[in-house]
């Protein structure tokens, strides 16, 4: 799931046009950039054993030098977040929700970066 969903966001004109290639899991690579982390991904089980379906937390994070840019990141990686039904790389997306939000500074003038993390659940199966 990591790669198809970091290549589905690399894919998106609007969230490159603000970070470039910087997309990574792990790591902030810089600023302005994307990170990525996947927190848990817990699979779904039924009485009749595993469904197939994962239901991830990823943290996005956008960093950057304002905060209005930082939100700028947030608002544009939710807005690139696979459809449901979206088919990457043979992973099935069946949907990717908000569960939560927040804004902050690091650091200190005339150093401080911004940051906005954004948690998402990410619902998926693989296609095989």
């Amino acid at each position: 799931m990591e790669e198809a969903l970091r290549g589905h966001l690399a894919a998106n004109a609007d969230l490159v046009a603000r970070v470039g290639v910087r997309i990574r899991w792990g790591v902030r690579d810089g600023a302005p950039s994307l990170a990525l982390h996947l927190i848990d991904a817990p699979p779904d089980w039924h009485l009749g054993g595993a469904s197939g379906l994962v239901m991830a937390r990823v943290q996005g994070d956008g960093w950057a030098t304002t905060y209005l840019e930082a939100k700028a990141i947030g608002d544009a990686f939710k807005a690139a977040l696979p459809a449901p039904g979206t088919i990457i790389a043979g992973i099935k997306f069946h949907g990717c929700v908000i569960l939560d939000e927040a804004r902050d500074p690091f650091g200190e003038a005339p150093n401080t970066l911004f940051r906005t993390r954004i948690d998402v659940r990410v619902s998926f199966s693989p296609t095989t």
